[in-house]
């Protein structure tokens, strides 16, 4: 199945001393109260950092949400000020086009997803949500980014006929100017395992085109699920975040 869901990466940069996670209670109740466009929400933290990761069907649902929780952000964004808060959204183009206006201002990143990709296995609903993102940022060289692309087939074609898709939720590409986003969605620490054995031997063609220090992996999941692999990723400078008990499937 075709992959078209909008989502935002929203990093919080809590001051020393700030206390953020009693915030969490009263985004879960705005969620589960608001928009039936929302897919995923929750919140994850890695040191003084807090992430939101959340999902939505449509750009009608980011544009929903955002009305809900107008006056919520409006007065973390006063506490620990604006420059302290970074976006990302990744989706189609049209979507991201109607939120530039919205978000632009921002300075948000915008991801244009890649129509190739991949919705494997269908997203739980109504439940706890302790499932694993993986976001890989590859920052290819000037004049390499249509070479780069030519890959992507091979991992979508890989991922779906592999035996990590039963446990894969999304998988995708997207382009930002040079950068180019894989965003990752995984049952558990087993699914990517599985995943990561369906594309053994693959990555090295795009991590010598963008060399040593082109890569840049962030991983979002429950602490015993990270706990898992730790091992396999710390060693290519993987950041973990670790998922609030919170967090939830709409």
């Amino acid at each position: 199945m075709a992959e078209k869901h909008v989502s935002l990466a929203v990093i919080f940069d809590v001051p020393e001393g700030k206390e953020f996670k009693s915030k969490f209670g009263e985004m879960y109740a705005k969620v589960k109260a608001g928009t039936p466009e929302t897919l995923y929400y929750g919140f994850a933290v890695c040191g003084n950092r807090v992430l939101c990761r959340e999902a939505y069907a449509t750009v009608k649902g980011v544009m929903e949400h955002g009305k809900e929780v107008k006056e919520e952000f409006q007065a973390i964004e006063s506490e620990i000020g604006a420059e302290r808060i970074r976006f990302m959204c990744m989706g189609p183009s049209a979507g991201l086009e109607a939120l530039k206006p919205h978000l632009g201002p921002k300075g948000a990143r915008m991801v244009e997803l890649d129509s190739g990709s991949l919705a494997p296995a269908a997203m739980p609903k109504g439940c706890t949500d302790t499932h694993i993102t993986i976001l890989v940022e590859f920052i290819v060289p000037d004049g390499k980014l249509d070479e780069f692309k030519a890959g992507f087939p091979k991992f979508y074609k890989a991922t779906k006929s592999g035996a990590g898709a039963e446990g894969c939720y999304y998988y995708g590409f997207g382009i930002e100017g040079n950068s180019v986003i894989c965003r990752e969605g995984y049952k558990d620490a087993e699914a990517c395992g599985k995943h990561a054995e369906d594309i053994k031997g693959m990555l090295e063609e795009p991590l010598k085109l963008v060399g040593a220090t082109g890569m840049k992996l962030n991983v979002v999941g429950p602490k015993a699920e990270l706990d898992k692999m730790r091992e396999r990723l710390e060693p290519r400078g993987a950041i973990f975040w670790e998922l609030d008990e919170g967090a939830l499937w709409r």
